[in-house]
């Protein structure tokens, strides 16, 4: 009998250590999935355009006013493995900047193409701040980012795009041949 209650103990501690693992798992996806959804969304330029600013700024606890004073082109990015700590998750995202457009005049300049890092702070609202971890109840769907929505980093793709409907809106002809050679340079990046 003592063996069996043995047995039934180990299987009972081997369950519990798998669930609390598989909770765990679903906490890195669901904060992670949280930034990665933003950075997809900002990297397609949803932060400049009405319709997608609301999908990105469900996304913060803390959205603040759109951002549009310069637009940041990128070529690719990548979010880190969180470090998880007092209800939220820590992340950074490396981001390779080419250059930045600077909307109210349409012009573009190169930047060093470099790896540049940004920190983000992944929290679900229902976990309590003074608690040591993660609440491992959480749901999902209730991972935010906190702070405001940071500066657009976009594609080369959705930079394009983005300059040619600023060319098209815009009656100032110093600001339409800035968004003419902002689009030549672009394209040029595009290329590579």
């Amino acid at each position: 009998m003592t063996h069996g209650r043995f047995v039934i103990g180990f299987l009972g501690a081997v369950a519990l250590l798998v669930a609390a693992g598989a909770s765990v798992l679903a906490q890195v996806v669901s904060a992670r999935g949280v930034l990665e959804r933003f950075c997809e969304l900002d990297a397609q330029g949803e932060q400049l355009v009405p319709d997608g600013w609301q999908k990105v700024a469900a996304l913060f606890l803390t959205p603040g006013a759109p951002r549009r004073d310069r637009i940041i082109v990128i070529r690719d990015f990548v979010a880190s493995r969180p470090a998880f700590e007092k209800g939220g998750a820590e992340f950074y995202v490396e981001y390779i900047q080419l250059g930045q457009i600077d909307p109210s005049q349409g012009r573009f300049s190169i930047l060093p193409t470099m790896k540049v890092r940004a920190a983000f702070h992944v929290i679900n609202p229902s976990v309590p701040r003074s608690g040591a971890g993660v609440d491992q109840s959480a749901e999902s769907d209730e991972w935010r980012i906190a702070g405001p929505v940071p500066d657009p980093h976009v594609t080369v793709d959705a930079a394009i795009r983005y300059a040619t409907e600023l060319r098209t809106k815009v009656t100032d002809p110093t600001t339409r041949r800035n968004a003419d050679a902002t689009l030549a340079a672009l394209k040029r990046l595009g290329r590579r």
